[in-house]
């Protein structure tokens, strides 16, 4: 069989057998409802987060990160909850379970998850950094699309594992990856009931030469944020160079040149290295 024919019966197979994607704990679920109600309060908030003990932890870690450096950290989490907002927290709270998403018991598996989940943390710090940087993007939605643009890897590595010829070829998996991974998030993401905007991201992963409107999107966010991820790895030989990406021109930093860029990330090394020790340790 073909390459595109493995690709289509991988698809078709996953497509019928949605039981192998990965699915939102109940507590994620309940979050993303309560604080997405316009009338949620803090307390409730706070009350419903603390039945989780890791994922308050987290957004208490969060909270008192660099990035809301105060001089008078959170002491609980009704002030962590202030302090980066119930529409950060419901996105962090998703962010939180997509970790257990790339666990495995399989040997075979288990370090090519690990490190597609390391990768995906840098493209989700990343566009959190740059999100913070526009007006009309928030930066934890904008971290968690930069997470879900690889949701559909653990169904389809472990869907590879069972042809050899291929999981076994570094080249020819990464290239059925890039093939499957936008298909297989998007049907992964309207399952769980993401809205538009984020199945948008999720359908655009890699899609460097997308220009689909005059004005930037989210998925613009991400894709830069990938762009910059790959910086220094023998992938990103094999982009376009980042004047060519359309994307890179609407994003409204002003003049922004790919120097000024990577200055930007620079000056902020400090800020997106503790990002990514939060969100490796996720579910520690």
């Amino acid at each position: 069989m073909k390459v595109a024919g493995i690709y289509s019966e991988i698809f078709a197979s996953l497509t019928a057998n949605q039981a192998l994607f990965p699915a939102l704990p109940e507590i994620t679920i309940r979050v993303r409802q309560t604080l997405g109600d316009p009338d949620c309060s803090i307390a409730s908030a706070a009350k419903l987060l603390n039945q989780d003990p890791g994922l308050s932890a987290f957004i208490m870690r969060l909270a008192n990160s660099v990035r809301y450096l105060t001089r008078v950290p959170p002491k609980d989490l009704s002030a962590a909850l202030r302090r980066i907002g119930l529409p950060t927290a419901s996105h962090l709270a998703t962010s939180f379970a997509i970790r257990s998403s790339f666990d495995t018991p399989s040997p075979k598996l288990k370090r090519l998850l690990l490190e597609s989940y390391r990768k995906s943390t840098r493209v989700s710090v990343i566009s959190y950094f740059f999100a913070n940087q526009f007006r009309g993007f928030p930066p934890g939605k904008a971290m968690l699309g930069g997470l879900l643009q690889d949701i559909g890897l653990p169904p389809i590595l472990q869907r590879l594992a069972e042809r050899p010829e291929i999981f076994d070829d570094p080249e020819q998996r990464d290239a059925a990856v890039d093939e499957l991974a936008p298909m297989v998030g998007v049907l992964i993401l309207k399952k769980w009931g993401f809205d538009d905007e984020m199945v948008e991201v999720v359908r655009s992963r890699k899609q460097w030469l997308r220009d689909p409107g005059e004005e930037a999107d989210m998925a613009d966010i991400v894709l830069i944020a990938r762009l910059h991820s790959l910086i220094g790895t023998p992938e990103f030989v094999d982009c376009p160079p980042f004047d060519q990406v359309p994307a890179f021109h609407k994003l409204p930093f002003g003049e922004l040149t790919p120097d000024q860029s990577l200055k930007m990330l620079e000056d902020a090394r400090e800020e997106l290295a503790d990002l990514e020790r939060l969100m490796s340790g996720a579910a520690s």
